[in-house]
Parts: C-alpha cells; structure tokens; sequence
C-alpha cells in the first residue's frame, strides 16, 4: 500500500514539474504582452520628435528595417531578420522621417513609408502585409512572399521565439 501511495505521489510531483515547465515556457514574459498591448492598442498620441542628423540611416537601413518590423504580423514561408515592432520604435521611425523631410536626405519612398507609419502609430495593421510585400519587390524578392496576416497567438509565437 505504501509503495502504490509513493508512487502515485511521485507522479503527481512529476506531472507538476513537467506542467510548470510547458506552461512557462509556452506564455509570453510580461514585459513582451505589455509590449505587444502598446503596439496593438494605442491609447494615446505622442508628439514625434525630429532625430539628430547622426540618427538618421540611409533610406536602404531604414527600408530594412521597415521590413524586417513587418515580419512579426505577416505569414510568410521564409523571413530573414527580425525588429520587434514597439510603440517606441514606431515613434523614433516617425521622427526619422520628420528629421528628413523636405532635405536633402529625403527618401525617395517617404510617403510610402509615412503612410504606413502612421497607420502603424494608431494601432492599424492592415496594410502590414502590403509593406512587406512592397519593400520585398524593391529588393528583388524571390522567396518570402507574405501570404496575410498572422491571428494574436501567431504573433505571441513569433515574439516569444524571436524577442
């Protein structure tokens, strides 16, 4: 009686362990689902600020990085390189954009950039899939297509893995 008490004991305590373990491993920190919660659901405007002459990339750093924002809504077969997508980074992007508007830096592809941007900044991601696609064309893009926009738990995935 005693040997079948330890034994269903034991597997209790296993069957916790190994419970704890996929359930943590499988949810999101904290820090990223207040992340994504900025991102998705905006609940204020900030002013965008003008960065520094030294902050600002070229217009192929910038449209890279642009692109590599979208891979964390888009379905897509292959995706090479990662920015996590934050209400932060969206902002500093806006400013960049600010910074070179109407100068000689201005990107060729502003308006394209802005308009997307600021769709971004207030929570709409609709056109994710045509950003990535538009700056996938640009570069010649060959493989990694987007297909359409990731459902919420694709994306915890997507930021759980990659962030």
């Amino acid at each position: 009686m005693l040997l079948y008490s330890l034994g269903g004991l034991s597997l209790i305590v296993i069957f916790t362990f190994v419970w704890i373990a996929f359930s943590e491993d499988n949810s999101m920190t904290k820090e990223q689902e207040k992340i994504m919660k900025e991102v998705n659901e905006p609940i204020e405007q900030k002013e965008i600020k003008a960065v520094e002459e030294d902050g600002i990339p070229s217009e192929r750093s910038f449209r890279q990085e642009l692109h590599e924002m979208t891979h964390q809504k888009v379905q897509a077969d292959k995706k090479r390189g990662s920015q996590q997508m934050t209400a932060e980074q969206i902002d500093r992007m806006l400013g960049i954009l600010k910074s070179v508007e109407e100068t000689e830096n201005h990107y060729e592809h502003f308006d394209f950039y802005k308009e997307s941007l600021e769709a971004w900044d207030i929570g709409d991601f609709s056109n994710a899939v045509t950003v990535h696609n538009t700056i996938w064309e640009w570069q010649n893009g060959v493989i990694g297509r987007a297909t359409g926009l990731m459902s919420e738990e694709e994306e915890r995935e997507y930021i759980k893995r990659n962030f």
